[in-house]
């Protein structure tokens, strides 16, 4: 369209003829026109803003920013141009209806600048247009889709920035907390002209939207950064957008400790219901109402998550951390937290579970060995940590998870006195089926007796009547003599290994566990029954290994189907050579179990003679 179809107007269009001039331009893409009509005439007519802000909104997309991105840039400075000058009551509603749409990322980020400087023009009685803005804008966010969970280990996980739903959320997210800054320093701590009174209900929509995105889509990112083990590494944009995120919150919220005991409260009773702190210190004065945030959270969009990966954020990546008053002890906070650790340790994707996995691991490691006592363990939620430790450790596909919580699981019990650290054999060695946890477990109950005989520790926990309740529980051949030993190896083994340190380290003539008195129980009940089993057991292997070479059944393809079982699981298809070694293992595993028993009985029996 040329500039001489304009001029014959005289510069005095109709409001329709120019607005259906420029849908006209709009519809054809053509930018210059629509600079002429909007910016080079300096369009006045604020009867049309209303609906021109609608038509420019409909072209600000990811299409025409790829595909026209000369258009696109025109769009956007018409756009600025009508914000500046048209009335903000009536463009934040324009604006807002052309928001209603959660697949087209480019057009939202355009948007929320318009938006944002309509909102700030706006008087300054404006909390019910934030209120609704805020509603309609993070329905975008919360439609973002979460990312797959791909369980990448170590080094794998900087592959996430390459996903494409990862790339979308920092992207939006970005976006979303540079719309939101300006609305956090009006009401922040660190502003000295802020009147938070007044400003109550605007710190409360602005933290229920920041701890919403820390649940979806945050907490599924890999949000790890160590400036001293990463220098050489640059941070990720999920780490970037947290960074900014926990920033905003900490000029809401001036005791963020507070925050995170008050969100495991119901709802209801926040303001009046307070957590039992048996570990704050004696000058605590934390009960105080801190500035003006008592109700700031109204906790329509937060969920347990929420706090929980601030929680994360906060004790293992050091973020805010210098807005935890110095007043709580440590197991304070571990015990305050496991809430939350449980939360992130049951969740289904692993980058949640390595959350609480490192959540858990910092915490107890500032915490001394023997700290907590047997009051503590009253608490049930330890013994859930327990339980969700060990869940991992025998289900979870994630090997580097399941090495972590192994390694945590010893550091667990090691932070309780004696009695307690009982009280968790015991419950682990009623309650866990898998043979190799159990096995693992009579390790650390082996290595524990050494520590107390090695000391020559006063408390009696582990000796007499208590080692034999322990070691009863376990000392059984479920099935007699039917039983595959292979099965229960790992459990037998730990076992044994037990026994014969215990008849080695503990002679008759001092007999400080008592092993002696009851040696003999054992050998009826344990020994016997498990000799009769292994040799079963050998034999029927020894069976099974000659049919497998004599090639009984054998096919063409080179397999064979016995129909064979190898510890309770039938042995798949596979060629003969490897069901072979599979077979040959298994008896490994009997030779080992046949020489630690022989060799307890050579030591009973020469004990027992040097007793005499």
């Amino acid at each position: 369209m040329d500039t001489t179809d304009f001029d014959m107007y005289g510069g005095d269009l109709e409001a329709g003829s120019v607005l259906e001039n420029i849908k006209e331009s709009l519809k054809y893409k053509d930018a210059q026109s629509l600079k002429m009509f909007i910016l080079e005439r300096k369009l006045s007519d604020e009867s049309i803003f209303y609906e021109l802000a609608g038509e420019l909104a409909k072209s600000l997309t990811e299409e025409n920013s790829k595909n026209a991105p000369i258009f696109f840039e025109a769009c956007e400075r018409c756009m600025n141009y009508i914000v500046k000058r048209g009335n903000p009551k009536e463009l934040i509603i324009a604006l807002l209806e052309q928001m209603d749409t959660f697949k087209d990322d480019e057009k939202f980020k355009a948007l929320l600048v318009y938006i944002q400087q309509t909102l700030m023009k706006l008087p300054s009685k404006r909390t019910e247009s934030l209120e609704i803005t805020l509603e309609t804008v993070h329905a975008h966010v919360i439609e973002l889709p979460t990312p797959a969970d791909h369980q990448l280990e170590k080094d794998e996980r900087k592959l996430l920035e390459l996903d494409r739903d990862v790339r979308r959320i920092t992207d939006v997210i970005l976006a979303y907390l540079e719309f939101l800054q300006p609305f956090v320093k009006e009401v922040s701590l660190k502003n000295p002209d802020a009147d938070r009174e007044k400003g109550k209900k605007q710190i409360g929509m602005l933290m229920d939207r920041l701890l919403s995105m820390l649940d979806h889509p945050l907490m599924f990112l890999d949000l790890v950064f160590h400036r001293k083990q990463m220098e050489d590494q640059e941070k990720t944009y999920g780490r970037v957008c947290t960074e900014q995120l926990v920033e905003l919150i900490t000029e809401l919220c001036p005791d963020l400790f507070k925050m995170l005991q008050n969100g495991q409260l119901p709802k209801k009773k926040k303001s009046a219901k307070k957590l039992k702190e048996p570990y704050k210190a004696e000058d605590d004065t934390s009960d105080e109402d801190t500035g003006t945030f008592g109700n700031v959270v109204e906790g329509e969009l937060v969920s347990e998550y929420s706090y929980a990966c601030l929680s994360y954020l906060i004790f293992r990546e050091d973020l805010a951390v210098d807005s935890i008053p110095f007043i709580y002890r440590h197991p304070h906070i571990l015990q305050s937290s496991l809430h939350y650790i449980l939360l992130l340790l049951k969740a289904d994707h692993s980058l949640v579970k390595f959350k609480g996995v490192y959540l858990l691991q910092s915490l107890m490691g500032k915490i001394p060995v023997t700290t907590l006592s047997l009051n503590d363990l009253d608490n049930d939620k330890y013994k859930q940590v327990v339980n969700a430790l060990i869940d991992i450790m025998i289900q979870n596909p994630v090997k580097e998870l399941r090495q972590e919580c192994v390694q945590l699981y010893r550091i667990f019990i090691c932070m309780f006195c004696l009695p307690a650290r009982y009280k968790i054999y015991e419950m682990v060695l009623n309650t866990c089926p898998h043979a190799g946890l159990v096995g693992y477990t009579i390790q650390l109950l082996k290595d524990q007796i050494d520590s107390v005989l090695k000391n020559k520790l006063d408390d009696l926990t582990f000796f007499g009547a208590n080692l034999y309740k322990l070691l009863k529980i376990v000392a059984i051949v479920e099935e007699g003599a039917t039983q595959d030993i292979l099965q229960i190896s790992d459990r037998v083994i730990a076992l044994l290994n037990c026994f014969r340190y215990l008849l080695l380290r503990d002679p008759p003539g001092e007999n400080v566990t008592k092993i002696w008195d009851f040696i003999g129980q054992i050998e009826k009940h344990f020994f016997e029954p498990l000799r009769l089993a292994l040799d079963l057991s050998k034999g029927h292997y020894q069976l099974d290994l000659q049919d497998l070479k004599d090639g009984q059944k054998k096919d063409k393809g080179g397999n064979v189907d016995l129909g064979l079982t190898v510890g309770g699981v039938a042995m798949p298809r596979v060629p003969v050579s490897q069901q072979v070694q599979i077979v040959e293992s298994a008896l490994n595993t009997f030779d080992v179990i046949d020489s630690i028993l022989c060799r307890i009985t050579e030591i009973t029996e020469m004990q027992r003679k040097t007793t005499k």
